[in-house]
């Protein structure tokens, strides 16, 4: 998705001056002390700027928060430390601490630590907090700048297109609708899948109950286009074929809740509702 613009907090002389104060502290850092000043990133503009870009929606899930639960701010890299075989390693990436493309929207279940029920397996505790995962550790960031180096395997909505390491079950009619894989064995979209739990029972199910409304919308414009190209002459049908159009449209949209997966089944519906070798 396209990068909204940095919120005005993050411009100002208090914001740069918590960045310098970190990168002062870890100048001198004697391996154990921690940073205790990060709050820029907690100004209410950021909290405003993000809940609108995402459109009230979780970074990792696209699951909509907003009418039950307050916004995490989530540092992509985390701040202070990196969890990591299981250990919690300072001094995490302290200089990406305000950094506005580190920050994302998350929800509780894909942010904290919590037991989840997954499939074919015992619950498990899942959540981001602080990992960080990389295809190689030996890369991993220790000073500004270097994290350009490293692999990362965590998916960005920014700089990933979560459609190319993604793919979601559909059209079974079994419970197996709302699962999401790894697209052609992606490992950004494994370790993402993993670490944020994003097969979770309760995120598929509410997939599923997304994907149902989706496909009845799909058959309501294909049945709308036929009757249209029956019948040319009647305007009141094409305009019908036109508003099923937009009512779909609605799925797919960026601020729509699970829009990855909508994007997903609306292209395999593409020659249906279009016609082969026609563009919408």
């Amino acid at each position: 998705m396209r990068r909204p613009p940095i919120p005005e907090s993050l411009k100002q002389k208090k914001a740069l001056a918590e960045r310098q104060a970190a990168l002062d502290f870890y100048a001198n850092w004697d391996g154990k002390a921690k940073f205790d000043g990060f709050a820029a990133y907690k100004a209410p503009d950021i909290r405003a700027a993000l809940e609108q870009a995402f459109g009230g929606k979780c970074a990792y899930c696209e699951t909509f928060y907003a009418a039950t639960q307050p916004v995490a701010i989530e540092h992509y890299r985390p701040k202070g430390e990196v969890t990591i075989s299981g250990s919690r390693v300072p001094p995490g990436y302290y200089w990406l601490a305000s950094e506005w493309t580190n920050l994302l929207p998350s929800c509780t279940d894909c942010n904290s630590p919590r037991r989840q029920d997954l499939p074919g397996e015992d619950a498990v505790t899942s959540g981001k907090a602080n990992a960080f995962p990389l295809a190689s550790e030996g890369s991993r960031a220790t000073a500004p700048g270097t994290e350009k180096g490293e692999r990362r395997l965590l998916l960005h909505p920014y700089l990933d297109f979560p459609e190319k390491h993604l793919e979601f079950v559909w059209g079974t009619g079994t419970v197996d609708d709302g699962w999401v894989r790894p697209r052609n064995g992606s490992a950004k979209g494994a370790t993402t899948i993993k670490v944020c739990a994003l097969q979770r029972r309760g995120l598929r199910a509410a997939r599923r109950d997304r994907l149902l409304d989706l496909i009845a919308h799909l058959e309501s414009v294909v049945e709308a286009r036929g009757n249209a190209s029956r019948h040319p002459d009647d305007p009141a049908l094409l305009e019908q074929f036109e508003r099923r159009l937009a009512e779909v449209a609605r799925f797919v949209a960026d601020e729509a809740p699970y829009s990855a997966m909508c994007r997903q089944v609306v292209i395999s519906y593409h020659d249906s509702l279009f016609g082969a070798n026609e563009t919408p």
